[in-house]
């Protein structure tokens, strides 16, 4: 609960893996010995701000996965409800789909890539925070400074200028806003045909306020195999603290 209203996870896991190259999606890759998703849902329900989550997979693989749920909160002790939901063609569509199945528009919706399984549980109370309707900030999204020079170019990869990087942040989840603002967002973007990577971008299109709060660069999204690498690097680092 956060301002005594209910915070619902959404967890987006109805990719393809196509940028994995394996046979497995790579939600359902295993990583020190769980399955990614697993991961994710392990350690977002472990923050007392979370009391429901809804996870988001290809139709063809619902069945499937409320199994395998049924077995993790059974051996990770999780106590909170945990659905399961069809998603769709794009993220988007994903996303609209978990936001339809909330019960109600009371309360917050916190939207994490069911590939990020180092969710920072310690900021997840500072991003609920920084919701602030007094100054009207209608959404907060976790990102990190860019350290790398960038460029932009044209069509056929000429430079055509150089970016200022101080004012340029590059987006990861979580991102957390009120349910029913991002409801009437996403349904805007529906009947005008606005496709966007993410929702806080749905926002931006009907002038609301969002805001970037900092995360650490262990938040990484598990896309392509040397990600996974990576993954069980953090992961042996945390195991020698």
């Amino acid at each position: 609960m956060f301002r005594q209203k209910k915070v619902t996870a959404l967890i987006p896991s109805a990719g393809s893996g196509n940028r994995m190259g394996a046979d497995v999606k790579k939600q359902y890759l295993k990583l020190e010995g769980k399955e990614i998703l697993n991961w994710t849902i392990k350690h977002l329900l472990n923050s007392e701000w979370i009391d429901e989550a809804i996870v988001i997979v290809p139709s063809e693989d619902v069945g499937t996965v409320k199994h395998k749920i049924s077995e993790w909160v059974r051996i990770d002790k999780i106590e909170k409800n945990v659905s399961v939901v069809a998603g769709g063609v794009t993220r988007q569509d994903s996303v609209y789909c978990g936001l339809k199945s909330i019960n109600g528009n009371e309360g917050y919706v916190l939207i994490h890539d069911g590939v990020r399984p180092f969710v920072p549980i310690e900021l997840i109370g500072k991003y609920l925070e920084a919701l602030d309707p007094e100054h009207h900030i209608s959404g907060v999204v976790a990102g990190m400074r860019v350290t790398d020079t960038l460029k932009r170019v044209n069509e056929n990869q000429i430079i055509l200028e150089t970016v200022d990087r101080a004012s340029v942040w590059s987006v990861q989840t979580p991102q957390v806003f009120e349910i029913d603002k991002l409801v009437v967002a996403h349904g805007f973007a529906k009947a005008n045909a606005i496709s966007a990577t993410d929702d806080a971008a749905l926002l931006e299109f009907l002038g609301e306020k969002v805001i970037i709060v900092e995360s650490t660069s262990e938040n990484i999204k598990i896309t392509k195999p040397f990600d996974l690498v990576l993954a069980e690097s953090i992961f042996k680092r945390y195991r020698s603290e």
